[in-house]
């Protein structure tokens, strides 16, 4: 089994959509297929963080984007407000580049295809796939978003870090596993 000790705390945090994010804190989804952001400059997204806060957004999220039927905020709360509730840790990444390869990945994710697809064709044909490991508490941390964290942007800094106790992993050791090899057998 793979032991990963987590970080005391924490200061990133990976901007995603609400759906997604949520998808990723109940352990639907164990990959994360990005492109990249208009913040990030030329050379698009880099997977820089081993471990980083899932920092919902509602930002470009598209009514049919999702196949959960989750992409909408709930109704009421403060929109400048930002529930953090689970913890990803970065397993390993691969580049896709072959279109054709995208499909074998649906059963990880709950993107639609179509979502999937026109990812993989904006600007530059490709996306990268981050397989993740994803610890989560039941009660989130309430964040009011800063100027420097709204926009298109991947990374935002979290001042300050967030404590990471009271994590549980989304998945036990052992449906991990299951999940991680399924995943090395599609993305080789």
């Amino acid at each position: 089994m793979s032991e990963i000790d987590l970080p005391k705390s924490c200061g990133v945090g990976f901007k995603e959509w609400s759906g997604v994010c949520n998808a990723l804190a109940a352990g639907a989804q164990t990959v994360i297929l990005r492109k990249g952001g208009i913040a990030e400059g030329p050379g698009g997204f880099t997977p820089e963080h081993p471990f980083f806060w899932l920092y919902p957004t509602h930002l470009h999220e598209a009514q049919q984007g999702l196949r959960t039927g989750d992409e909408r905020p709930a109704p009421g709360g403060d929109p400048g407000e930002v529930a953090i509730r689970a913890l990803a840790a970065v397993d390993s990444v691969r580049r896709i580049d072959r279109e054709d390869d995208l499909d074998a990945l649906e059963e990880f994710h709950v993107w639609t295809s179509e979502t999937v697809h026109k990812r993989f064709q904006y600007r530059n044909p490709g996306l990268w796939a981050l397989v993740v490991r994803v610890w989560a508490r039941e009660r989130p941390t309430s964040l009011i978003a800063t100027p420097e964290q709204l926009g298109c942007k991947t990374w935002v800094e979290l001042i300050p870090p967030l404590p990471t106790a009271g994590l549980a992993p989304v998945l036990d050791d052992e449906a991990w596993e299951r999940r991680r090899e399924a995943l090395r057998a599609v993305l080789g």
